[in-house]
Formats: structure tokens, C-alpha cells, sequence
């Protein structure tokens, strides 16, 4: 039995992964900026995909490659549309914070459009991104012309509702069970990012929170996954899923590389 690791880096994460299933079968990192499209031979039972963010392209390539009758954890599909903040909303909107992307030059249009759907304070991501890099808080009109004035004529700008939550929540979802739950609690920021140093705590989600979760992650077609949930004092929001998940913070609370190497084993049997 050979199971491969689809990554760029050897991160710490990886390596934890690639040291839980060396230790029950044959494993191999695979790097997509080393794969010979259509020349190579993927002699594997299994691929699990640790796709970067920043080498989201090569790794889509790379997917694609790989025949048929190997099963891939994540899929190729799964990971564009969770990569992407916009297709991700999409396939969630109804269970998240109010959103649209527009690459319109007409600053008081967009303006007008906040302050129809929610006003101000608002929330300005890139598309693609992760640990909090690139996010503003939005506090007025002239703060959003600030931001507006500095992009690019042909960038997109993807506008959110700022939630005033009380609770941030990283839930770890590992083939439609969850696995494990942390609150994520800012320090000298409002992002709660763990990698911007935010404090962690386990977090038990309520019965209706687990099931949003799960309902969210199906309609992903996720196998493994990281969803953000944001508590307000009135509701509870999916904000963004994390199909390459992070989870040295999440090692706290479970042993997620013994997880995820005894589900790619489970799956091949």
C-alpha cells in the first residue's frame, strides 16, 4: 500500500502527516512543480492533497493528472471552490455573513451597495488568501475610499458584513465527522487568527452549530477540511473553509496527523 502527500512545502504539518502514515504503509511527498504532466506514472493507492494556496495553479494541474481509479483526498473541484473566497460564499450564502465581488470602478455605486445590504463597519478580503494576510476592517465611507483609491483599476474587491462576534471558532472536519473545536481569541487585533498569535481554547459548538457545519462541509464535497465559524450575540455564521487546514494550534486538543493517516487507510480498505 503507497499513499501520496500532494505539496509544494514540507511544512510541519505535512511532516507530521507523512511521519503518522510512514509509520503503517508506504508514503511519498509528490511535488506539483516536479510532476511531469502526462509523462509521469502515479504508482499509488491513494493521493491525500495538501495543495498551497500559492501553488494553487501547478497543484490543479497536477490533480487533473492523476488517472481516474486513484481517489484523491480532496478532490480537484473541492479545492478550487474552497481556495476561493467568492466561489466558497457561494455555494454558503446562505448560512454567511452578506457578501458580493465586483471589479466596478464606480467608488459611490459600491459605496451606495454596502450601505443598502449593511453599512458600516464592513470587511475587505482578497479572494485568494490566508492567515488573516490582506483583510481589512472597513470603518467609513472615507476609510473605504482610502482602500479603494490604492487597488488596482482591473483588481476585484470582495466586500463582506462585518459580524461583531463574540465567539471565533476554527472546527476541524474530518470525513463529515468533527474531529475537534477551538476558539480562536484576538490579541491586539480584531483578526483571531492563530498564526497572528491569537490565544486557544477548546470550544464545545452547540447541536444546531455542528449540524450547520456538516450540512456546509457536504455541500463543499469536502473530505477534509477546516471551517471558520463566527457566534454573534443573535446568530451563528460560516465564514470561510480552509480546505488545506492548518492545525498546530488544533494539536492541542486531538491528534490530527494520527487522524487523517487512519482515515486515508480506513478509505483503502
Amino acid at each position: 500500500m503507497k499513499i501520496g502527500i500532494l505539496a509544494h512545502k514540507k511544512t510541519p504539518e505535512n511532516l507530521m502527516i507523512y511521519e503518522e502514515l510512514n509509520k503503517k504503509c508506504s508514503v511519498e511527498f509528490i511535488d506539483p512543480l516536479e510532476v511531469f504532466m502526462r509523462f509521469e506514472n502515479y504508482e499509488f493507492d491513494l493521493i491525500l492533497s495538501r495543495v498551497e494556496r500559492d501553488f494553487l495553479k501547478e497543484g490543479i494541474y497536477a490533480l487533473n493528472d492523476i488517472p481516474k481509479d486513484i481517489p484523491v483526498i480532496n478532490s480537484a473541484e473541492t479545492i478550487q471552490t474552497c481556495q476561493n473566497k467568492y466561489f466558497t460564499y457561494l455555494k454558503l450564502k446562505k448560512v454567511s455573513p452578506k457578501s458580493f465581488l465586483t471589479y466596478s470602478g464606480d467608488m459611490s455605486g459600491i459605496i451606495e451597495k454596502i450601505n443598502a445590504n449593511f453599512g458600516f463597519p464592513c470587511v475587505i478580503k482578497p479572494i485568494y488568501g490566508g492567515y488573516g494576510d490582506g483583510v481589512l476592517k472597513v470603518d467609513s465611507e472615507s476609510g473605504f475610499a482610502e482602500v479603494f483609491n490604492k487597488k488596482d483599476e482591473r483588481s476585484e474587491l470582495f466586500v463582506q458584513e462585518y459580524i461583531p462576534y463574540i465567539h471565533d471558532i476554527r472546527v476541524f472536519v474530518l470525513n463529515n465527522e468533527i474531529i475537534g473545536s477551538m476558539e480562536r481569541i484576538p490579541k491586539n487585533s480584531w483578526k483571531a487568527n492563530y498564526s497572528l498569535g491569537a490565544e486557544i481554547k477548546e470550544f464545545n459548538l452547540s447541536s444546531e452549530a455542528k449540524d450547520m457545519v456538516l450540512d456546509s462541509v457536504k455541500k463543499l464535497g469536502a473530505d477534509i477540511v477546516g471551517i471558520d465559524v463566527l457566534i454573534s450575540k443573535d446568530n451563528t455564521y460560516i465564514l470561510e473553509a480552509n480546505i488545506t487546514p492548518q492545525f498546530r494550534g488544533m494539536m492541542n486538543f486531538v491528534n490530527v496527523p494520527e487522524k487523517i493517516a487512519d482515515y486515508c487507510l480506513k478509505y483503502l480498505k
